[in-house]
């Protein structure tokens, strides 16, 4: 079975985000998208709290049926690095072959990643080309639509516009998230 992992902050998770998993389906034909709030960010990015990346991601995910499941793997890889995550799948499902869901520029950047030479012979990278980021040209490219765009949004107007899926705009207004302008 193919499995394309696609881990990121998703704080909060947007009509990109969905996208992408769509478009990796699509035009890699994997089995299954495992959709993977990272607990810890390994570069000490702050985040919102998991439960609420979590509860957003379920909302966000949910319409895209059978084929795609949020997961809590991340919570059970204390280093952050995708390669401790994949090393750990790898053994708990040996029968699964392993994709990651990236931007245009993830296979190259892999290299600079942590351990990024090993993790490239365990997995194989799904681009999603992205308008804004090296995409414009690709037909099938997202909208350039981002978690930081979205917060400011949130933050000074109260409404990100299209830019999300309907059951998380609903989930973010019901609990006042992202309405107050982020802490630097």
């Amino acid at each position: 079975m193919q499995i394309a992992l696609f881990g990121g902050s998703f704080d909060p998770p947007h009509l990109g985000h969905v996208l992408a998993a769509v478009t990796a389906r699509a035009l890699a034909g994997v089995d299954a998208v495992w959709v993977l709030p990272v607990a810890n960010h390994p570069y000490a990015k702050r985040l919102s709290p998991w439960a609420q990346r979590w509860d957003l991601c379920q909302s966000a995910f949910a319409p895209l049926g059978p084929w795609v499941a949020v997961r809590d793997d991340e919570l059970r890889n204390p280093s952050g690095f995708t390669v401790d995550l994949v090393l750990r799948l790898s053994a708990e499902h040996p029968q699964h072959q392993w994709s990651l869901i990236g931007g245009s520029d993830t296979a190259a950047d892999m290299m600079n990643w942590h351990r990024g030479p090993e993790l490239a012979r365990m997995v194989t990278v799904i681009a999603i080309p992205r308008r804004g980021q090296g995409g414009d040209a690709h037909p099938a490219a997202l909208p350039a639509i981002s978690s930081s765009q979205v917060r400011e949004l949130l933050a000074t107007t109260g409404d990100a516009g299209a830019r999300l899926p309907l059951a998380v705009a609903r989930l973010i207004h019901e609990h006042r998230w992202y309405h107050t302008p982020p802490q630097s």
